[in-house]
């Protein structure tokens, strides 16, 4: 059984179709070695045997028929082997032809391949050096006129929100052209006539809008066609590149095939180019936002929207670190829901959790799960060192936040970050104004009212004895006295009254404030004020304009009350880095050496202020000879 088996196998390997199969596959060169070799021994064999099959026979004819007989065997013995070669060479040189054929072909497809590489790369380079979108639309407009002979070129976009088509640039095309493809665009064609057409190309005898209206303009006399590339990714489309060709103009699939790709990179360079206007434009419009005076709420509310918009998030959500303990408060959020109790929410909590705990922004370009947002970023709110808070954004498209974008989230996030801490500065600036005003009220009502209305008490009392023991002709100089207490404690009240009005934040200033503040104490008092010497400062920080006006409406009230003045002389100039606010009165004066009185209390109240200001407060007076009171405050430096 086993020699059977053996026999089988040598007889299947001695076929001549595997022979031959097996000799087809050995490479040419060497099989002309083989036969080199084998040449000598087979042409000795076939002579021997060629001779004794002719001796054979030559035996049985007459001797005159051998040498014929030899003539006419190695006559057909020599044609069919010089049959055989030359067959064998034929075919071996037609190989040897077609493979040189085929490798030409391959070179050509070779060098087409590098040239339209080349090109891709020229291309990119010239897209990704491009500074702008207008840029990028000048390229496209170019490049059917330099790959494929196109007369001209325009790019169209859609607009998907107001439903219409936009002619960007025309390239190529004279004004009569232009003109008139802008009017068609703008009055007769629909974003999705060109956004849904196929195959994008069509012959001048058919209905495009893009020919018809230059047919009708007459500018149309030598193109053909039109071949339009779409602008947009997978079935999705923002516009497309028209390039109008002459009549006769060839066009090769792999041209528009190379344009066509050229296209879908200048399109991927304009969503970068336009995310990152849109990203920039949101920068700014964030920084606007927080510069204006608003509520908390309102401001965060306002920031959180521009910059989900900037981004094309669909939620998000800003946060703070509130409260004792520090913990984290939803202050303003989109797109998470009512319920706080939502996997959005508690998402986003999570995610200000651990970015306050490493530090760094957190961006997840994909993420699982059902709750709809595919692309996640969060980034703390800091200023001066401090985490005040954090900016959540999400967005339903995968990869919409990418890790290159982290530089400007934090940028938004400084800004807001800024507006939250100087909110909550001005707040308490105006709780500590609030507290200041009602200190200065209760001091002066303290200081000026409460001791006239228990003057006038005590005043009262004595009236009524006057009364009971009939002593008239006094009574009646004792009532004119208390009607002039009254009068004084009604000035007090409202000069109290009007302090609490007092504003330099309105147009003109200290200046303006301080004028309008004279002109109602001349009215009330009937002192002649000289004011001639009021000069505008120009630009103040409203707590020193402030301070000063506080200063100089005290130092009147001190007139007013102790001076018994006629005149009052009122000045205020700017000397360099110094501004000077300076009070004269022509009273009676007084000696600073004696003890203390109402008056010494006001003029505590002016030095308090002055020295907030690191200025000095000077005081000059004497008995007899009136009194100048001089304030002298440094200006900050612009």
């Amino acid at each position: 059984m086993r020699q059977g088996t053996s026999h089988l196998k040598l007889t299947d390997r001695l076929r001549p179709t595997r022979l031959a199969q097996k000799w087809r596959s050995i490479p040419l060169s060497q099989r002309v070695i083989y036969l080199r070799w084998a040449t000598p021994v087979i042409v000795v064999a076939l002579a021997a045997i060629h001779q004794g099959i002719l001796y054979a026979e030559l035996q049985h004819l007459p001797s005159a028929w051998h040498k014929l007989a030899q003539l006419a065997v190695y006559s057909v013995t020599g044609v069919v082997v010089a049959w055989i070669g030359l067959t064998w060479l034929v075919q071996a040189v037609r190989r040897q032809e077609q493979a040189e054929a085929d490798l030409r072909n391959a070179y050509t497809e070779v060098e087409r391949t590098r040239r339209q590489l080349q090109t891709i790369q020229q291309v990119g380079r010239r897209v990704a050096n491009a500074r702008d979108v207008q840029e990028l639309l000048d390229i496209a407009a170019r490049m059917p006129v330099e790959f494929l002979g196109a007369r001209g070129t325009s790019v169209i976009t859609f607009d998907e929100e107001k439903k219409r088509a936009d002619l960007e640039i025309a390239w190529g095309l004279g004004d009569a052209a232009v003109h008139a493809l802008r009017h068609q665009i703008r009055t007769g064609l629909p974003a999705g006539r060109c956004a849904t057409c196929r195959p994008l190309t069509a012959q001048i005898s058919q209905d495009c809008p893009l020919l018809t209206s230059l047919k009708a303009a007459g500018c149309a006399e030598d193109i053909g066609r039109v071949v339009c590339m779409p602008l947009g990714r997978g079935q999705e489309r923002v516009g497309v590149i028209a390039a109008y060709l002459d009549k006769t103009a060839p066009l090769a699939p792999d041209q528009v095939n190379l344009v066509n790709i050229l296209a879908t990179e200048i399109t991927a360079a304009l969503e970068g180019v336009q995310l990152r206007a849109r990203q920039m434009a949101t920068l700014y419009a964030v920084d606007r936002a927080t510069q204006e005076r608003r509520d908390l709420d309102d401001l965060l509310e306002r920031a959180l929207a521009t910059t989900l918009a900037g981004w094309g998030a669909q939620a998000g959500a800003i946060l703070l670190v509130e409260g004792p303990d520090r913990t984290w408060s939803i202050r303003a959020q989109r797109g998470l829901g009512s319920n706080l109790g939502s996997t959005r929410v508690g998402l986003a909590l999570r995610l200000a959790e651990e970015a306050q705990t490493t530090g760094r922004p957190l961006i997840i370009q994909q993420r699982p799960g059902d709750d709809g947002l595919a692309s996640v970023a969060t980034v703390l709110l800091q200023a001066e060192g401090e985490t005040v808070g954090a900016l959540f954004l999400a967005a339903a498209q995968p990869a919409t936040f990418v890790p290159d974008q982290a530089d400007l989230l934090t940028a938004i996030g400084h800004q807001i970050a800024l507006a939250v801490r100087n909110v909550q500065l001005y707040s308490r600036l105006r709780q500590m104004a609030v507290l200041e005003e009602r200190y200065r009220l209760s001091r002066e009502m303290h200081d000026g009212l409460a001791q006239t209305l228990g003057y006038l008490g005590m005043q009262t009392e004595r009236l009524e004895r006057l009364v009971s023991e009939g002593r008239y002709d006094t009574l009646k100089e004792e009532f004119a006295e208390f009607r002039q207490v009254i009068g004084e404690a009604y000035l007090d009240v409202r000069e109290a009254i009007d302090g609490l009005r007092l504003a330099v934040e309105k147009s003109g200033g200290l200046a303006e404030a301080l004028q309008a503040h004279l002109r109602d104490f001349a009215r009330r008092t009937g002192l002649e004020v000289e004011s001639a010497d009021i000069q505008d400062p120009g630009a103040l920080p409203p707590e020193v304009a402030l301070h000063l006006l506080r200063i100089a409406q005290e130092a009147l009230t001190n007139v007013r009350r102790h001076a018994r003045a006629q005149h009052v002389r009122v000045r205020l100039a700017r000397e360099e880095d110094h501004l000077e606010l300076t009070v004269a009165d022509d009273g009676r004066g007084f000696d600073p050496a004696l003890p203390q009185g109402r008056h010494h209390v006001g003029m505590a109240s002016m030095r308090e202020r002055a020295r907030s200001l690191g200025g000095q407060l000077t005081l000059a007076t004497q008995p007899g000879h009136g009194t100048r009171v001089t304030v002298r405050v440094p200006l900050p430096r612009s």
